[in-house]
């Protein structure tokens, strides 16, 4: 092999190793510049996001409180029957307009089936009011305090998962402050307290029947 074809074989060879080398450097930019556009994609979503998903949150707590009544009376009817004082909240993710895509699929499915958890509760409760007993329809209420109850705990939880992926501040109530997650375990907690109280009031009167 002559000098002259040794010579050609390097500079074919530095070409390609050139070539080679310069599509490396454009995949390595364009892989970190897709990166830090998804982080700040990420931080945006989760700024915007986290301050819905708190916004429903609080409406859950309010529909949580919500046992029927004003200022002490049955809200209905000049004060005869019971009857809601509180709208549902509403969670519309798909109207927000971030790029969902940079979130981990099971963070992103659990953000995006809250109105779905939503509509299927509504849906039960419009089945337990319909056959429900006036005037205080208990059932009505139990259900629906409890389930918003629920669906509360469980969007605040989505949004501190949220928050700990975007790495933002996590914000926790000092001891004896109020704290919105223990208020609404609290609510969950006094139904399930008055149902099984009514159940064995029921029961002890179907014992007396018997007897």
């Amino acid at each position: 092999m002559t000098d002259a074809h040794i010579a050609s074989i390097i500079s074919a060879g530095a070409g390609i190793a050139g070539v080679i080398l310069g599509n490396s450097f454009v995949v390595i930019k364009e892989y970190f510049v897709s990166r830090i556009k998804d982080e700040k994609d990420s931080s945006y979503l989760a700024i915007l996001v986290v301050s819905h998903l708190d916004r429903f949150a609080n409406g859950c707590m309010h529909v949580a409180f919500d046992d029927g009544t004003s200022e002490g009376r049955p809200a209905g009817n000049n004060g005869e029957y019971y009857q809601t004082t509180v709208k549902p909240p509403e969670f519309k993710p798909l109207g927000i307009e971030v790029e969902w895509k940079v979130l981990p699929k099971d963070l992103m499915y659990d953000i995006l089936q809250i109105p779905d958890k939503r509509e299927h509760i509504e849906n039960r409760h419009v089945g337990i009011w319909e056959f429900d007993d006036a005037p205080d329809y208990g059932e009505f209420f139990w259900a629906r305090r409890r389930d918003y109850a629920e669906l509360g705990l469980h969007v605040s939880a989505v949004s501190k998962r949220l928050r700990k992926y975007a790495g933002m501040q996590i914000e926790e109530s000092l001891p004896g402050e109020w704290n919105r997650e223990v208020a609404m375990q609290e609510v969950i907690d006094k139904v399930d307290a008055e149902r099984a109280a009514y159940e064995k009031r029921i029961a002890e009167g179907h014992a007396k029947a018997a007897n």
